[in-house]
């Protein structure tokens, strides 16, 4: 039950991920003799134990793929990095999971070549949780892993995402959405009408039809569906939209400073639209549970990310997927 941890990914690591490891550990989220640490031995014994993270187990990857790296030719190169390394681990049965902070290019093409897609996935997809108003996070699929998607990938996106949302957010009937320029009939390209057509088709989707941009944290839905090239575009912009309001706020806070009350309460408000609280995005459609993160991911990140890793083998959603895609949504599409 061991969950393999890229100890390379990441800005600024080895140090962030032992952080965040040793974190995950204090607070009961996951114990360390659950954790395989992969990375460069000489640089990880030393953090381990200054982390107190003894139980942690290590599995030396002497080669790293950096950020700017092509993944395909870095994937081809460098067979003893972490990232290989620890899909390897999943696939030898010494992990049962994979998470990294490191090149999110290389993950996807690590985790196709090595772990596999699930029987009939035709493409994985990359979710991500974003917040709504409603406390529960709704979960946005693909957002960049599958940009030529056809109405089969879509309608598979549906169950995979619902099966996670149920995994880490225990969402019982997730309600799933198709992200469309209007709510009407008929609005919408070639591609989204027949993906339309193909989900209020799909049996055990509680489809609740098209969704727009500015319902996606509102809670009208617990899954919205759209192709990889725009769910990268709207993941980029609320990434910038995010630090925008966040800097105009700090700006606005030393002009004129508020009282303590008012600066606890817009803390809260932005700590629900930070990324580090909902543990990466999951790659769904492999064959593991597969976390990816944010280079920048702070050791709270990290610690979340173990934890949704940790949720998804619990649940056994590779499984859960597995199923419903055997039992349903691939007999609608074939």
């Amino acid at each position: 039950m061991k969950i393999a941890i890229d100890a390379m990914g990441g800005d600024h690591a080895p140090r962030v991920v032992v952080e965040g490891a040793s974190l995950a550990a204090s607070r009961g989220v996951v114990p360390a003799e659950r954790m395989l640490l992969v990375g460069r031995e000489e640089e990880l014994r030393p953090a381990l134990e200054q982390a107190d993270l003894s139980g942690a187990e290590v599995l030396d990857a002497p080669q790293v793929i950096e950020m700017h790296e092509s993944p395909a030719s870095a994937i081809r190169a460098k067979p003893e990095s972490s990232i290989v390394r620890g899909m390897k681990a999943v696939v030898e049965g010494r992990a049962r999971g994979f998470l990294s902070a490191g090149n999110t290019g290389a993950v996807v093409a690590a985790a196709q070549l090595t772990l596999g897609r699930l029987p009939n996935v035709s493409r994985p997809g990359i979710a991500v949780p974003v917040p709504t108003t409603d406390g529960s996070p709704c979960i946005v699929i693909d957002v960049g892993a599958n940009i030529y998607c056809k109405p089969v990938h879509m309608v598979q996106y549906a169950v995979m995402a619902g099966e996670y949302s149920k995994a880490n957010f225990g969402t019982t009937d997730p309600r799933v959405g198709l992200l469309n320029i209007g709510a009407e009939e008929g609005k919408g390209n070639p591609l989204i009408l027949e993906v339309h057509e193909l989900l209020q088709q799909t049996a055990g989707v509680r489809y609740a039809g098209f969704v727009e941009g500015q319902d996606l944290m509102s809670g009208a839905v617990d899954v919205v569906v759209c192709e990889g090239f725009v769910g990268n575009v709207i993941l980029k912009v609320a990434e910038g939209l995010g630090s925008f309001v966040s800097r105009q706020v700090h700006a606005a806070f030393e002009q004129a400073p508020p009282r303590d009350e008012v600066k606890r309460a817009v803390g809260k408000a932005f700590e629900q639209l930070d990324y580090a609280e909902y543990g990466g995005a999951p790659l769904l459609g492999v064959g593991a549970p597969v976390l990816i993160g944010h280079g920048r991911s702070s050791p709270h990140a990290i610690m979340n990310m173990i934890k949704a890793a940790s949720n998804a083998i619990d649940y056994d959603v590779t499984r859960h997927i597995t199923d419903r895609l055997a039992s349903g949504a691939e007999k609608t599409v074939s």
